[in-house]
């Protein structure tokens, strides 16, 4: 094998998700004395005006038009590779992707995120690069599918048999769970991380994540039923929206049982120091509380992956879904009184894999050594 291979990984800033499960991996690599491996927004890169139209669309609709998003994302769940909007989808920009694989010469390319122009390219230029992807999501949907794909690295055996069930083959799939970082492997010192966050040991806290871009809905209703139908204090993340943060701030000022923050890398000690989570369905966020074994509450799912998220993980028993104010109040009271979560830890338990990192890595890193050693065997000497 190569001693130190050029490692691209396909990410996107659609959501928080795909750039922290690239980041997760990106450690994993380093530790294991791979240097060179590159974060790439491809689609972003080789078409920034498309790619901007396209996030503002996934960013507003989600926000105020879910139900188109949802249309969308069911028109184009089933596709399948070699169908015509397949190819096209995956085309874009080839040109350019071509151009950027050029510059970097990778030796393997990762997707943490379904823009596979490189899957594309390799099947019509004959590449050699190992070509693997990271599902983030615990529902499949058509785009992740190419058959230049060498291995999917599954979230769950839910996706697994939705992969097989696609005419995905069993040895092209590893169930790995989806990557989270470090951060979430390490256990904080409660009594030094509630000095830092100048929070009182003698409260529970509910943590209230609006999202990384703060499109969860109704944050202030939810904020009301926590604080009428439950004693838990609430910290409220509100993402990048400062809009979101500023009115909360300004409505809450006054009240000791309501925290409001932005933005923070700092979730996991959040987490730590709360009793649940109550959020919308991203994967990563929702697989990050699975490692600290946290239940969670999601509310009123969006339409597209997070409706199937929460579907998939409630029909699991891994997580509570709210469609309405009475049930979220029923789950909170759960939380409080801790009744029944035995199941829900189990399969909380189940889903969490912490070391899918090193297990994708390492999988990676030992088909490019078979690679190698096929390439060494085959050349004259």
């Amino acid at each position: 094998m190569k001693i130190n291979p050029v490692v691209l990984i396909v990410s996107s800033a659609f959501g928080d998700g795909h750039a922290k499960t690239a980041q997760a991996l990106q450690q994993s690599f380093m530790a294991r004395g791979v240097e060179q491996v590159y974060i790439v927004d491809l689609f972003a890169e080789v078409h920034p005006f498309l790619n901007a139209v396209s996030r503002t669309f996934y960013l507003k609709s989600t926000a105020y038009a879910p139900g188109l998003y949802g249309m969308l994302y069911d028109m184009t769940s089933r596709m399948k590779p070699g169908q015509p909007l397949s190819r096209f989808l995956h085309s874009m920009g080839k040109r350019k992707v071509e151009e950027v694989l050029k510059r970097l010469k990778p030796d393997v390319i990762i997707h943490t995120f379904p823009y596979l122009a490189a899957s594309e390219l390799s099947e019509k230029v004959g590449m050699q690069v190992p070509i693997f992807t990271v599902l983030t999501d615990y529902v499949l949907h058509g785009r992740w599918i190419h058959p230049s794909t060498w291995k999917y690295f599954a979230p769950s055996d839910s996706v697994k048999e939705a992969l097989l069930a696609s005419g995905v083959p069993p040895q092209a799939i590893t169930v790995s769970g989806i990557p989270i970082r470090e951060a979430f492997q390490k256990i904080p010192d409660r009594t030094e991380l509630l000095r830092k966050h100048g929070l009182n040991a003698s409260r529970r806290y509910i943590l209230l994540s609006a999202g990384a871009y703060g499109v969860l809905g109704n944050v202030q209703r939810i904020i009301r039923t926590i604080l009428e139908q439950s004693e838990f204090d609430v910290i409220v993340l509100c993402g990048n929206n400062h809009k979101l943060r500023l009115n909360l701030e300004r409505r809450h000022q006054w009240n000791d049982r309501v925290h409001i923050q932005g933005y923070t890398d700092q979730i996991h000690e959040l987490m730590s120091l709360s009793s649940g989570l109550l959020t919308k369905a991203g994967a990563i966020t929702l697989t990050e509380a699975f490692s600290q074994s946290l239940p969670v509450i999601v509310y009123r799912p969006l339409p597209g992956q997070e409706k199937g998220n929460a579907r998939s993980l409630s029909g699991q028993k891994a997580i509570y879904t709210a469609y309405n104010e009475k049930q979220l109040a029923d789950y909170l009271h759960q939380l409080q009184i801790k009744s029944g979560q035995e199941e829900v830890e189990l399969s909380m338990h189940a889903l969490s894999r912490k070391e899918s990192s090193q297990v994708i890595v390492s999988e990676v890193l030992d088909a490019l050594e078979a690679a190698y050693d096929r390439q060494m065997v085959s050349e004259p000497h």
